[in-house]
Formats: structure tokens, sequence, C-alpha cells
């Protein structure tokens, strides 16, 4: 269910981000696109991993759930170079977004999140624990997206929207 649910979302923030002109809506679609491709292994891997252990892997498949964690990893970072890369330069000659897009999409971020948290928030493995983390931090990250778009809607400040998506990228690092 996480995975059908970051999919669908990731489609609609490229839209939402494209139709309000966020590049920090567009640097979580393309944060999310790398989540829904992360769970996917994730959920993949698992079920790999599951599989007793036979001739060719005689102490059987749990390490492919570590894979998927290593895989989740690589996503971020790719991710996180090409969120710069588009809103370093939006600091120079920021643009004001469409506020009002902004927090019906900040709203529904929350709860699109929220409930794919809740839903890996039971898992027992580090790569299950690692993406439910994840999970968390989007849904705090889609708060900071709240909070923006409310500032927004009363002050004249657009650089407030790339100084989001590097503050989302440069926390991710960190992470």
């Amino acid at each position: 269910m996480a995975f059908f649910l970051n999919v669908g979302f990731t489609i609609i923030e490229f839209i939402g981000g494209w139709l309000t002109n966020s590049t920090a809506i567009m640097a979580d679609a393309v944060h999310d696109l790398g989540d829904s491709l992360s769970i996917g292994s994730a959920w993949l891997l698992n079920r790999l991993g599951r599989k007793s252990a036979d001739t060719e892997f005689t102490y059987g498949y749990r390490r492919l759930s570590l894979f998927g964690a290593l895989i989740n990893g690589l996503v971020l970072i790719a991710g996180s170079l090409w969120v710069l890369s588009e809103a370093i330069p939006r600091l120079a000659n920021p643009v004001m977004p469409v506020t009002e897009g902004m927090l019906a999409l900040a709203i529904l971020g929350v709860t699109v999140n929220g409930i794919a948290a809740y839903r890996l928030s039971k898992g027992n493995t580090l790569n299950e624990k690692v993406l439910n983390w994840h999970l968390l931090e989007d849904v705090l990250g889609w708060v900071a997206v709240l909070i923006i778009s409310i500032v927004l809607q009363f002050a004249d400040w657009p650089i407030l929207d790339p100084l989001l998506s590097v503050g989302f990228t440069l926390g991710g690092c960190r992470n």
C-alpha cells in the first residue's frame, strides 16, 4: 500500500509542482519518485529475502534486505544532487509559486506520507525501519511546505521556495 500511495502521489506532485511553479514541490516529486523505487525494491527484496538457504546461497537470502537499504541510500544521493542543481539558480532569480496550490499539496502530502509511514511502522527488518524513518521525515518536510505556503500567502518572499528546496536537500544529506 505504501508503494502505491507513493507512486500515485508522485504523479500528483509532478503535475502540481509544474502547475504551481514550485521548486520545493518538484524537488519533493523527484524525491518521492526515488522513494517509490526504494519502497518497491524493498518489498521485492524483502520477499525474496525470506527464501531459505540453498546450495548456491548457503546463508539464505536475508542479505537482500540490506541491499534494498543500500538502493534507498543511493537514490537519495542522486535525488539530492538533482534538487541542488535546480534550486540554487532560483536563489538568484526567485519566482513566486502559486501558494494556494502549494497549500493544497502540502495538506495532501502530510496525509499520504503519514498513512504510508503508519503502514510501514509495523515492519521488523532494517530496511522497513529505514523506510519508515524516511517517510516520517517526508511528513515533516510537508509540514514545512505547509508553513511556507501560508507565509507566502501573506508575504512576497518568493526566495523561500528555493531556500526550502536547498534546506530539504542539505537536511537529507545529513541523515
